[in-house]
C-alpha cells in the first residue's frame, strides 16, 4: 500500500513523493529550502549590506559542512567584537506563503570549531500585506564544532516572537531571513553554514 505526501522544493514547485505509510507516520517536517547545490534565490539584501553595523559579505553553496544532503549555504563573516552590536543577515522572499498547517520553523547552523562563543542565531520573518519585520525573541546560543538548530513556534500565542502573533500570522508569510549576531563579543572573520530551513507540524 502506498500513500502520497507533498513535499515544497525551493518553495517553487511541489513535487508528490511515495511513501509508505510507516514512513507518513513519521513525517511531521516539510523541508522547504535544502540547498543542494544552489543558493535557491537566497541573498544578502542591499539594504543589509549598506548598513554599518552588518558584516556578512558573501554567500554561496558549499558542500564542506551539511546537516542532510550534499549541500548547504557558506555565508561570509567579519565580526569585530570590541565591544559593538553586528550581525549578518540573509533572506529569501516567498511563493507558498499560506503556513497554517505548520506550527514552528526550524533552521540548523554550523560554526567552525575555532570560533569563540558568543555568536548566535535568529529567525525573521517579513509577514502580512504590509510586509511587516517580525524576529524571534531572543536569539539562539550557537555552539561552534556542531549544528545548532533554531526553532520559533508560529502558533497564535507564541512566546518565541516579539509580540504575541495570531491566527493570521502563519498565512501570509512573505519572507525568511536568518540573522547571525555578535553582541560585544567575539571577534570572528570567517564562515558560518547554514542548511535545511523546515517548517514543523
Amino acid at each position: 500500500m502506498r500513500v502520497t505526501a507533498w513535499r515544497v522544493w525551493g518553495a517553487v514547485g511541489i513535487v508528490p513523493l511515495l511513501i509508505g505509510p510507516a514512513v507518513l507516520a513519521q513525517e511531521k517536517e516539510l523541508v522547504i529550502f535544502d540547498f543542494e547545490g544552489d543558493l535557491q534565490e537566497w541573498s544578502i539584501p542591499a539594504w543589509a549590506q549598506a548598513a554599518a553595523d552588518h558584516v556578512g559579505s558573501n554567500l554561496s553553496p558549499s558542500q564542506d559542512f551539511v546537516s542532510h544532503g550534499k549541500g548547504s549555504l557558506q555565508l561570509d563573516v567579519d565580526f569585530p567584537g570590541q565591544g559593538q552590536w553586528t550581525a549578518a543577515y540573509i533572506e529569501r522572499e516567498m511563493y507558498v506563503t499560506d503556513w497554517s498547517p505548520f506550527g514552528a520553523i526550524a533552521v540548523d547552523v554550523y560554526l567552525p570549531y575555532h570560533v569563540l562563543k558568543g555568536l548566535k542565531g535568529r529567525i525573521i520573518l517579513t509577514v502580512g500585506e504590509k510586509w511587516e519585520w517580525a524576529e524571534m525573541n531572543r536569539a539562539i546560543p550557537l555552539k561552534p564544532d556542531q549544528w545548532t538548530t533554531i526553532t520559533a513556534n508560529l502558533k497564535p500565542g507564541s512566546l518565541d516572537w516579539k509580540f504575541f502573533p495570531e491566527e493570521g500570522f502563519r498565512k501570509d508569510v512573505r519572507k525568511v531571513g536568518i540573522r547571525i549576531e555578535s553582541d560585544r563579543e567575539p571577534a570572528y572573520r570567517g564562515l558560518v553554514f547554514i542548511d535545511t530551513v523546515r517548517l514543523i507540524k
